[in-house]
C-alpha cells in the first residue's frame, strides 16, 4: 500500500525566505523576519505578517 501524503492548501502567491528578505515590504524588518522564518520553506504574505504580529504581541517575562 503506497502512503498517503498530506498537503496543505496554499491560497495566494507564496515565496521563499531569501525572497522576502530582500523585498522592499520588509527592508526595515529584516533582522525580525530572518530569525522568524525558516530556511527551505515558503511563505505566504500574509503568514509573515501574522508570525511577526504575533511576535512583537509576545509578553515579556524577566
Amino acid at each position: 500500500m503506497a502512503e498517503e501524503k498530506k498537503t496543505e492548501k496554499v491560497t495566494g502567491n507564496t515565496y521563499t525566505k531569501d525572497q522576502i528578505l530582500l523585498s522592499d515590504k520588509y527592508a526595515k524588518r529584516r533582522d525580525l523576519v530572518n530569525a522568524l522564518l525558516e530556511d527551505g520553506r515558503e511563505y505566504t504574505i500574509a503568514e509573515v505578517d501574522a508570525r511577526m504580529e504575533s511576535f512583537l504581541k509576545g509578553k515579556v517575562t524577566g
